[in-house]
């Protein structure tokens, strides 16, 4: 860049000079008035060069900056593409590496602090932020949208007689099936310690009872050394959403669902649909 600026202004400078010198060789008239436009035109022209060569030169420089103040906004900066290899092009490439470092770092601490590590599944500030949206678009298309709370039964007794890296177990197992068994839109968390909630889209209150129960029974199905087939179970409360209804209204409602399910004996679906248990 230093070169380059020095190379310009060295030449600017000089065309004065060198059409002055142009002038005698070509045999013009050497009076004074037009020896004296001659220089001054030039030095204009050499001006004119030199400032619209710099502009040249850091012209990369400006729209990066221009593009850095948009950053938040618009993320253009990662796409500017840099020009020549001088020092604007270095900090250009340097700035993208940073910013694109930085992108990434963002993710990956949005998605801890979104995920449970353990199951992959959402957290409860996941299922918070992304409950609002859902229920909208459930108002747009005029479509029900309702609520699966589940736990699991006696699992302080897994950890108590097995220990926890069995109950670590088995809360992933419970994850797996529940990514594999929901679809794409479908919302899943673990909100608790042994507590999971999933939001359900397009459907009804009975729909949610039948996906509840097809999960009851994989999760009864499933096997983990050294706990036999059939001692991981769960209890599930499912509701149907009402207009406008917050995410602590609907965990309430379907806590108590959960809690019948769990007097009914656990290992059990309970629905309350209209003040009416299903």
């Amino acid at each position: 860049m230093i070169a380059k600026i020095f190379l310009v202004s060295f030449l600017s400078v000089h065309v004065p000079l060198i059409a002055l010198i142009i002038h005698l060789l070509s045999g013009f008239d050497t009076g004074p008035v037009p020896v004296f436009t001659l220089i001054l035109v030039a030095t204009l022209v050499g001006t004119a060069i030199c400032l619209f060569a710099i502009w040249r030169f850091i012209r990369p420089l400006h729209h990066l900056a221009e593009a850095l103040m948009k950053y938040p906004q618009d993320k253009s900066v990662l796409k500017l593409q840099s020009e020549g290899a001088d020092e604007i092009a270095i900090v250009t490439d340097v700035t993208k590496s940073m910013l694109w470092q930085v992108e990434e770092l963002t993710k990956k601490l949005k998605h801890q602090a979104t995920t449970d590590f353990l199951t992959g599944l959402g957290n409860r500030r996941w299922l918070t932020e992304q409950l609002p949206a859902a229920q909208s678009q459930a108002e747009r298309s005029n479509e029900p949208l309702s609520v699966i709370l589940f736990d699991l039964d006696k699992f302080k007794h897994i950890n108590d007689e097995h220990g926890h890296e069995v109950g670590d177990n088995v809360l992933m197992i419970v994850g797996e099936i529940v990514k594999d068994s929901l679809r794409p839109y479908d919302l899943a968390a673990r909100i608790g310690g042994e507590e999971f909630c999933i939001i359900l889209p397009r459907t009804s209150g009975e729909a949610a009872l039948s996906i509840a129960e097809r999960l009851r029974a994989a999760f009864e199905a499933s096997y983990l050394d050294p706990l036999p087939i059939g001692r991981v179970t769960c209890s599930f409360g499912v509701v149907q959403a009402g207009p406008d209804e917050r995410l602590q209204q609907l965990l309430r409602r379907a806590d108590t669902a959960l809690y019948k399910a769990k007097a009914a004996g656990r290992n059990t679906v309970i629905g309350v649909f209209a003040d009416k248990n299903i």
